[in-house]
């Protein structure tokens, strides 16, 4: 079955997304941004985006990690006995906590509208609305842009190492081998991306005119309700935040 994600309108999981966002930032920490980092996992697997919540995690796990050890373990504050023997700054594990899940909120919900985003989808919408094409395609490339980095230098590593170049074993092997991976990329995106241009002008990306899309993805009753209840929540949100 389609995952849910992807049979929404392509303007919803957006709005979603900029709601889950926001409110990482507006919302109280611990408690509540731990809640929402919980439900963005939970929305995504519902929604059939569990790659992009296993993303998340995996990103989000060495900034918490960081975190942790420099505000908690290594922090100046007064001190108290830690149950894991040691020491630990109270103060440095509160903010620890806030800051970390505010950031894996962001995280987790950036991660998992991009695992799911359909460009084409989200294109021939923009069209639809009589969006600017090159804003609209500029969105497009922004998000495209990652996946192809990635699979670029996965593709470029194995050519190396099938060279000889060492990419695994300790911190210095791995630091070694940064240069013989780095530049090559940097020469092939720059290459690539002088390739994109070439093609997208010869296919009149910059021709002035009103475009017609093809085939627009349908704007339910249930997305427009989604994405003006997620407006709703958030202003809601910041209003009570100020008011407190």
């Amino acid at each position: 079955m389609t995952a849910l994600a992807r049979r929404a309108h392509p303007f919803t999981p957006g709005a979603i997304t900029l709601a889950m966002m926001v409110l990482a930032v507006v919302l109280p920490a611990p408690r509540a941004t731990i809640a929402l980092l919980v439900g963005t996992a939970l929305l995504g697997i519902v929604a059939g985006a569990g790659k992009g919540v296993r993303l998340g995690l995996a990103v989000a796990a060495p900034f918490w990690i960081l975190l942790f050890v420099v505000h908690a373990l290594l922090g100046a504050d007064a001190r108290i006995p830690a149950p894991w023997g040691g020491t630990y700054s109270p103060t440095g594990l509160a903010w620890a906590l806030d800051q970390g899940s505010r950031l894996g909120a962001i995280i987790m919900a950036s991660l998992v509208f991009a695992a799911e985003f359909d460009p084409h989808r989200f294109l021939q919408a923009a069209i639809a609305r009589r969006w600017p094409f090159g804003l609209a395609f500029l969105v497009v490339a922004t998000l495209d842009a990652a996946a192809r980095f990635s699979e670029q230098a996965r593709r470029l590593r194995e050519a190396q190492r099938t060279r000889g170049l060492r990419v695994h074993g300790s911190l210095i092997i791995r630091a070694r081998a940064i240069p013989a991976l780095i530049f090559p990329l940097l020469l092939a995106s720059i290459t690539e991306a002088d390739d994109h241009a070439l093609a997208l002008e010869t296919r009149g990306l910059t021709m002035p005119g009103v475009r017609t899309a093809i085939d627009p993805p349908t704007d339910s009753f249930g997305d427009r309700l989604v994405r003006w209840t997620m407006l709703a929540v958030v202003v809601a949100a910041v209003i009570w935040r100020c008011t407190r």
